[in-house]
C-alpha cells in the first residue's frame, strides 16, 4: 500500500444548473482553494458539463443527482462518474422508485450513493434492504433538513447502515457537503460547504482511481477528524488519529447490530478480531464533536 496517497473529496454538491447559488467555475475554486482534491459536481437530474474546470492536481467528476419522488417522499440518488443523464420515470412505492432509480444510475455508467433517507424522512434499511446494486449510503449529509442523526423516535442514518450491515450487506458510508450556498454567509438555514467529506486511499487523484477506490470502500467519511494511519490486516484494525488543537478522542470499535466491542482513548486505536463479530467498524469523536467513521470489515464466525 506505500504507492496508495490520500485524497480529501466531496461526492455530493450543487451548481447553479440546478438549486445551487454559484456557477460551476466558483464551485470549483472553493473546493480547490480549502484543501480538496476532487469534487463531484451532482445537479438535480442534469448532467452539468465540468470539462471545462479540469486543472493539475484537483478532479472534477461529473455526476447526477436523481431526484424522484414517490408517496410525496423524495428519492435522491447521486450518479458518481455519470456518462449520460439517467432517465427519471414514474414508479409505484418507494422500493420501486429506489429500484428504478439505482438502475438507472447504472445504465448510465454510474455509481449509485442513496443519499440522506431522513430528508423528509422518506425512507429507511427496511427499504433500502431490498434493493440491490448499490454499496454507497449517505450516512451524514451536512446538508439543512437531513436529520441524519434521526430523533423523536426515528433511526439516524447511521443506524440504518448497521442494520443493513447486520444483514450482510456491503455498504459503504460516505459523508458529504450537499453544498448549495456559496454566495451568502455561511450562518442559518444555508447548505454551505466544506462540513463534510470523504478521504479517498488511491493510486492517483485521477477520476478512474477515485470511483474504483469508493466502490470497493477504500475510504473513510468525516466532518472534522484525520486519521494520520488507518490499517487493516487478518489480525485487527488500527488507527493513528491526528492532533487538532487541544481535542482528545474516543473511538468506538462497533460490531454487528451497532454493539460495542471495544472503546480506546487517545490518539491511537487497535482492535484485534475474534472471529465472531460479523464486522468490525471504528468510529472516532473528538472533544470538539466531530467525528470519523471507517468503513466495516467483515468477518466470518471460526
Amino acid at each position: 500500500m506505500s504507492d496508495l496517497r490520500w485524497f480529501k473529496g466531496n461526492t455530493h454538491t450543487h451548481t447553479n444548473n440546478s438549486d445551487g447559488d454559484a456557477p460551476l467555475e466558483d464551485v470549483v475554486r472553493w473546493y480547490r482553494e480549502h484543501g480538496y482534491d476532487f469534487v463531484v459536481v451532482t445537479d438535480h437530474n442534469r448532467l452539468t458539463d465540468v470539462s471545462g474546470v479540469q486543472g493539475p492536481g484537483f478532479t472534477v467528476i461529473p455526476g447526477v443527482e436523481y431526484s424522484a419522488s414517490s408517496e410525496g417522499r423524495p428519492v435522491h440518488i447521486n450518479a458518481l462518474n455519470a456518462s449520460a443523464l439517467p432517465e427519471v420515470r414514474v414508479a409505484e412505492g418507494i422500493v420501486e422508485t429506489i429500484r428504478q432509480g439505482v438502475n438507472a444510475v447504472r445504465g448510465v455508467g454510474g455509481v449509485p450513493q442513496i443519499n440522506h433517507p431522513n430528508f423528509r424522512w422518506a425512507f429507511t434499511d427496511a427499504e433500502m434492504g431490498q434493493v440491490e446494486g448499490w454499496s454507497l449510503l449517505e450516512i451524514l449529509n451536512a446538508s439543512t433538513d437531513c436529520n441524519s442523526f434521526g430523533g423523536g423516535g426515528a433511526p439516524g442514518v447511521e443506524a440504518m447502515w448497521d442494520r443493513l450491515l447486520s444483514e450482510g450487506r456491503r455498504v459503504w458510508g460516505v459523508a458529504s457537503d450537499d453544498a448549495h450556498d456559496f454566495t451568502k454567509e455561511f450562518w442559518g438555514h444555508r447548505s454551505w460547504p466544506g462540513r463534510a467529506w470523504v478521504m479517498v486511499r488511491a493510486s492517483d487523484g485521477g477520476t478512474g482511481a477515485l470511483v474504483a477506490a469508493l466502490q470497493a470502500g477504500d475510504f473513510y467519511a468525516s466532518n472534522e477528524v484525520t486519521l494520520d494511519a488507518l490499517e487493516v490486516t487478518e489480525e485487527g484494525v488500527s488507527l493513528v488519529i491526528h492532533q487538532d488543537y487541544q481535542y482528545k478522542y474516543t473511538t468506538w470499535f462497533l460490531g454487528k447490530g451497532g454493539k460495542l466491542v471495544k472503546r480506546c482513548l487517545g490518539n491511537e486505536a487497535t482492535y484485534r478480531f475474534k472471529g465472531d463479530e460479523g464486522y468490525v467498524r471504528a468510529k472516532t469523536c473528538s472533544s470538539e464533536g466531530g467525528f470519523a467513521w471507517t468503513q466495516p470489515v467483515f468477518l466470518k464466525k471460526s
